[in-house]
């Protein structure tokens, strides 16, 4: 096989006419043309270009295998000698895609069989894209696929724009048909128009590459059952002139019109704004299949990363234990637990993970205290691991049409770890109607705008049009880049102070929303959980700068009334509020007392305003019994070992009472006096403060709870057998002994000396533990009972059943409810309980 750069020696001269005068050259320079001279220069008007030629110098003396090697960019090709590191896919990485790719290729694809000649691969920067054109283009030669490349690099001035590009093709392709009717149709176009190159896209792949295919396909009959000729473009993105893009896809897509489809193209790109509106032109809509690499499988693509980095981790360590004359590094190194690491902050772009390695490869130092200093272990010293991410950000920001507005709206997406639709967004920073996207086109590497297909009404169409659109962040390493002032320099975001910024504006945009149409639980209402993400970075704000004085005069006159009573009979909604807005706000005002006393006064008046709209819901927990022992278990809840926090390990929240865990609809209870979020009577600052405004709840309300108790006893829990006790340990029964000893129950004295029962990873207790709880309650309540028929009718029925049943796992509770059972119906129902002794 012939040196794909070598044939050109081949050319049949007796193909080519070398026109041989310079009055044909200078007949076509302009009129304004002043002076010439036999040195190769020409003065024209008024601009000096000098031509540097060894011999003739006209273009039309040259020949034109010269003339097509001069416009050639050789860094462009897929083997260019330019590059001594191709990227390509690790090995069992990418099958899916890869897979993909080629079914297109082959024609066994739909859209290929549908006459799609365009396969468009997009994705975020470095994501992979250039690495899975790479080994796309070795599968095709190991396949037999004729192909030609151009491999664009902003970087490199010989291939970051559309010029070199078709010559670079046809030089490939005169190439890949030596000997052949394409060769002489390739060099006959650019001798009949030596100045082919400075013509349109579309005229040159049509003279250049199309007519010399589709002439050979049509004479060559063997040729028919042959793939297209594949054209692999990478990198169009990195085309430095953004019109040149679109360019080269409009004449790439007009000649391929009556190609009969001998041509196929593969074009990866990011997902850039140009770039995307010429594929969804009408011209380019029906001709090609798109393929994100954003949208891929996000488990295939984590999976792929885990891979990389275990192979190339076990690489490393192989090849510094067999030269270093030192510590060795452990067998077991970097551990799963790292490389789970990096896999989250690779974010699915293979970039983040090839960076690391990279970093960490380096045979002038140790490995494991270059990956130290990638996971911030260990201080930088000399170059910094992310040098390379640094610059693609940068170099992407640059892009950006109003960098100030796109930083506040990044801010904005890091403080705030839900999503924030697009419209709101808007409404909250007051930008124009579709401005986010606007900002964000230039920035599709980085940053992506979608939509998000509801999970609900899955029997309704999906209608794009009427979603919210949504921003997401494509790289998490993007984060750590914006808020390091060292890596980001003019692009720093002062979290601290944007923080400040955002929960003013967030509380501006709560005051505006006083009315029943505002719905917290909607996309509207997502700004609310900024409030509670942020506070306690807000608590560390020195409480001086102009903008913390402008929190405290909103945290302090907001409209907290007419904010929270057009929602006080929505039982879906309220909770929420209370736990996303009212919770951090109780926060916030502490927060402010602390850094200035003077503001107390103001602080009362706000916590009055709250305390009377909220004890007007008090009342619907008087009337049903199940609300009634919520109350009652929230008043006494971890004061006492019988009535313990229930805490759900390893989760943040807990609850006061069980009965939200068990099926009953929680929603009744509007106040979210069962489910308690952070650290009960803590930093929960809401909790805390209603339980201080409660009062003791009295005879009648303990009777209620008691009574519910036994409710759900006999409906849930019937007695369980001592048979089930065998994860119990169980202690002697004694008079001295005041509960079993259950290894989930325990008294934590940090957490605000509380008592805490820690019941199994499920939705709700199990029966074993619901018993205990609910025994231990009933213990309690009975002694701060009043006489009630319903409730000693309870106790009858209770002390009938347990005489017929074994004391069960738990004796000494089974003991105790028994003992106050029997001093209950003594106390309300003396007589009667003598006769019954008698």
């Amino acid at each position: 096989m012939r040196c794909p750069h070598t044939w050109w020696h081949e050319i049949d001269l007796e193909a080519v006419t070398i026109v041989n005068t310079e009055s044909s050259l200078l007949a076509m320079l302009p009129h304004s043309t002043m002076i010439s001279s036999n040195q190769g220069i020409l003065v024209s008007g008024g601009q000096f270009i000098q031509y540097n030629y060894h011999g003739q110098t006209s273009q039309g003396n040259k020949a034109p295998m010269d003339i097509l090697m001069e416009a050639v960019a050789p860094n462009a090709f897929h083997d260019s000698g330019a590059s001594f590191d191709k990227p390509k896919c690790h090995p069992q990485t990418r099958l899916k895609i890869l897979e993909i790719i080629m079914r297109w290729i082959v024609g066994q694809d739909e859209d290929a069989q549908a006459r799609k000649p365009f396969l468009w691969l997009n994705g975020a920067a470095g994501c992979g894209k250039s690495t899975i054109a790479q080994s796309t283009i070795e599968s095709c030669i190991g396949r037999g696929v004729l192909l030609a490349s151009f491999f664009f690099s902003r970087s490199d001035s010989t291939r970051n724009h559309a010029g070199p590009l078709v010559a670079t093709l046809a030089y490939q392709l005169y190439g890949a048909f030596p000997g052949s009717e394409v060769q002489k149709d390739i060099l006959s176009a650019i001798q009949k128009d030596p100045l082919i190159f400075k013509k349109t896209i579309q005229q040159q792949i049509t003279a250049l590459v199309i007519q010399p295919l589709m002439t050979h396909f049509s004479n060559d009959p063997s040729s028919q059952n042959r793939a297209p000729f594949l054209i692999v473009i990478d990198g169009l993105d990195e085309c430095i002139n953004r019109t040149a893009q679109q360019a080269v896809l409009t004449g790439l897509a007009e000649s391929l019109r009556n190609s009969d489809l001998c041509v196929q193209l593969f074009i990866a790109s990011r997902p850039e704004h140009d770039i995307k509106l010429s594929f969804s032109s009408n011209y380019l809509e029906d001709m090609h299949t798109g393929l994100s690499l954003d949208l891929e499988d996000g488990d295939d693509a984590e999976s792929d990363i885990r891979l990389y980095l275990f192979d190339r981790f076990a690489q490393i360590k192989d090849d510094f234990n067999k030269r270093t004359t030192g510590r060795k590094l452990d067998q077991d190194w970097p551990g799963d637990k790292v490389i789970e690491t990096l896999v989250l902050k690779s974010s699915r772009q293979f970039i983040y993970a090839a960076t690391v390695i990279r970093y960490v490869e380096s045979t002038r130092h140790r490995p494991d205290h270059r990956l130290d200093i990638v996971l911030n272990l260990r201080p930088v010293n000399g170059d910094h691991p992310f040098a390379e991410l640094d610059s693609l950000y940068a170099r992407i920001l640059e892009s950006a049409l109003d960098i100030g507005k796109v930083l506040r709206v990044l801010s904005l997406c890091l403080i705030s770890p839900p999503r924030i639709c697009c419209s709101v967004i808007e409404k909250l920073l007051s930008y124009d109607e579709g401005e986010v996207e606007t900002l964000f086109c230039d920035m599709g590497a980085l940053v992506q705008i979608f939509k998000l297909r509801p999970l609900f009404n899955e029997d309704r169409e999906y209608e794009p049009e009427l979603s919210p659109s949504f921003l997401r962040i494509l790289h998490a390493s993007l984060g750590e880049y914006l808020l390091d002032a060292a890596r980001s320099k003019c692009f720093h975001i002062n979290m601290d102070y944007e923080t400040i910024r955002h929960v003013t504006l967030v509380l501006q945009y709560c005051a505006s929303s006083c009315s029943s149409s505002f719905n917290p639980d909607s996309n509207a209402g997502t700004p609310i959980l900024i409030l509670g993400c942020n506070q306690y970075r807000i608590g560390r704000h020195n409480g001086r700068s102009a903008i913390w004085l402008k929190l405290q005069r909103l945290v302090l006159s907001f409209p907290l009334k007419e904010f929270l009573e057009p929602h006080a009979t929505a039982t879906r909604a309220y909770p929420y509020l209370l736990q996303d807005f009212v919770s951090p706000f109780l926060f916030l005002l502490e927060t402010i007392v602390l850094k200035d006393n003077t503001s107390s006064y103001m602080q009362s008046r706000q916590l009055e305003i709250l305390r009377s709209i909220l004890m007007q819901q008090i009342s619907q927990y008087f009337n049903d019994d199940m609300l009634a022992s919520v109350l009652v278990l929230f008043y006494h809840a971890g004061s006492h070992h019988l009535v313990p926090i229930l805490k759900l390990s390893p989760y943040s929240y807990s609850y006061s009472s069980p009965f939200y865990l068990v099926g009953h609809d929680h929603h009744s209870d509007i106040l979210s006096l069962s489910f308690i979020w952070g650290s009960p009577f803590g930093d929960n600052t809401y909790h805390w403060y209603v339980r201080r405004w409660l009062r003791d709840p009295g005879p009648s309300m303990h009777e209620r709870a008691a009574l519910a108790c036994f409710e759900e006893l006999a409906r849930t829990v019937p007695p369980l057998s001592s048979s089930s006790a065998k994860s119990i340990n169980l202690a002697p029964v004694t008079d001295d002994v005041e509960d079993d000893i259950y290894a989930k129950l325990s008294f934590n004295p940090v957490l605000s000396s509380q008592w805490q029962f820690k019941y199994s990873e499920e939705l709700k207790l199990d029966n074993e533990e619901l018993y205990f709880v609910l025994i231990g309650y009933v213990i309690f309540l009975l002694p701060r009972c009043g006489r009630s028929n319903a409730l000693v009718a309870a106790c009858e029925e209770y002390r009938t059943l347990y005489i017929k049943q074994p004391v069960g796992p738990f004796p000494i509770r089974s003991r105790l409810l028994h003992k106050e059972i029997n001093d209950y119906i003594a106390r309300v129902l003396p007589t009667a309980y003598c006769l019954s002794r008698v």
